[in-house]
């Protein structure tokens, strides 16, 4: 447990002197909930009205967007960590010593997107909170710290998938950052966020089943339709429960085996 915790403080140190550094970014992260929900309503409201948009999904368009932009956010701030990793350490010429280095690489893995994931509470109460509070009074309060906590569950079960793709890519390909920018915008639009799963076709409603977040982005978006969580909700998020577990060994194993690759054949740097 102590060589955890010291991973995960040097993780900490090692994106909060980043941050602290680049104040710039940090506001920028804290704005852009506020700037995706302006941009997509507006355009919403061009097309056809927010009344529209009420009568097909019975939430509020405002309380829809303003927690898909931040579920976006922190999934993606989370899984960036990871996916980006390798390539971020190759290029600064740290990988061989990350290799070579004697820690656990479970160890290592679950702690580079804690410091994004606590990131992830700032933007929520910087954003979902202060627009709950507007839109419901107290009670939203209570709706914007459930939609906070099931963020960060969608988030932590993100991981493993990150990490199954960060092994089956990396050891598959050299132009990794080319395959990820490919990558990204298909696994924003499988979670559902912006465009509701139920709505998608057939195959692609098949895919979100197997991605954990995108059950619990689900469980979010009806519990702003209906403002409780039924039974129903509670059984997507046992089945996000359920995959996550099952893909954190399969992950996990991908990640050993491409850094096992890496040490028999020797790395190369720039």
């Amino acid at each position: 447990m102590g060589e955890l915790l010291e991973i995960i403080r040097a993780e900490y140190m090692f994106v909060y002197g980043d941050v602290i550094r680049r104040k710039s970014a940090l506001i920028s992260l804290l704005a852009y909930p506020y700037m995706l929900t302006v941009f997509i309503l507006g355009i919403g409201y061009g097309l056809g009205g927010l009344n529209t948009f009420t009568e097909r999904t019975g939430a509020d368009p405002i309380l829809f967007y303003i927690s898909g932009s931040y579920m976006m956010l922190s999934i993606m701030a989370v899984s960036d960590d990871l996916l980006w990793r390798p390539d971020f350490d190759h290029w600064m010429g740290t990988l061989p010593y990350v290799l070579l280095s004697p820690v656990k690489r479970v160890y290592r893995y679950v702690a580079i997107p804690l410091p994004r994931l606590t990131l992830v509470v700032l933007l929520g109460s910087t954003s979902v909170v202060p627009v709950f509070i507007l839109l419901h009074g107290v009670s939203g309060l209570v709706e914007s710290l459930a939609v906070i906590a099931m963020t960060i569950a969608a988030s932590l079960s993100f991981i493993p998938i990150s990490l199954l793709i960060m092994g089956l890519l990396y050891r598959s390909t050299g132009e990794n950052w080319r395959v990820l920018n490919i990558v990204r915008p298909l696994i924003m639009i499988l979670l559902g966020v912006y465009y509701p799963r139920y709505m998608m076709p057939w195959v692609a409603r098949l895919i979100t089943y197997l991605i954990p977040s995108s059950s619990i982005i689900e469980a979010v978006q009806r519990l702003l339709t209906s403002l409780e969580l039924d039974s129903y909700s509670w059984m997507l998020i046992g089945l996000a429960t359920a995959l996550t577990l099952i893909y954190l060994p399969i992950g996990v194993r991908s990640i050993v085996k491409w850094e096992g690759k890496l040490r028999a054949a020797g790395v190369k740097t720039e």
